[in-house]
């Protein structure tokens, strides 16, 4: 009895240890590519932000820092319906630049070529700061950046 309990014993531990190297809590050890996809990031990732009670800002965006120490830059911008427009809207400038911490360069999709990307941090800065005509939604928790993604005027004003 004593030798099977001790087999027990060890069985149930070693079951422990490969379930737990399995798991990871960081977002920095998830292969984050594997992971998300573009639409996935737009559907299911931002909706999930939502319902966890993220705030949504609209602006151009540029980053800067490093090595998982970046700071986001939005300034501020709105879309606003009207008629005697071209397109049926014009985009307002709001007057209002905040910086924000990057929670993790996980979450940045960018248009390269007009077609969605999943970028990182350094990628964004590299090929998109600076941008001063394309228009993001940027997803807040707290004061930290979440995600980011790109924004089509004319879909958010018919939106409305």
């Amino acid at each position: 009895m004593k030798r099977s309990g001790k087999l027990l014993f060890i069985i149930s531990v070693f079951c422990i240890i490969l379930t737990l190297a399995g798991c990871s809590t960081k977002d920095s050890d998830r292969d984050f590519s594997g992971d998300y996809d573009v639409d996935s990031l737009q559907t299911e990732y931002a909706d999930q932000l939502v319902r966890d009670g993220a705030e949504t800002v609209i602006g151009t965006v540029e980053i800067a820092g490093s090595e998982n120490d970046y700071t986001v830059t939005v300034d501020e911008k709105k879309i606003v319906s009207n008629e005697n427009y071209e397109d049926g809207f014009y985009i307002a400038d709001r007057n209002i630049t905040n910086d924000y911490p990057l929670g993790s360069d996980l979450g940045i999709v960018a248009l390269q070529d007009g077609a969605p990307i999943v970028c990182t941090a350094d990628e964004f800065m590299k090929n998109h700061s600076g941008d001063t005509e394309s228009l993001y939604t940027v997803y807040l928790i707290g004061d930290v950046v979440e995600l980011i993604l790109p924004l089509d005027p004319k879909t958010q004003a018919m939106s409305k």
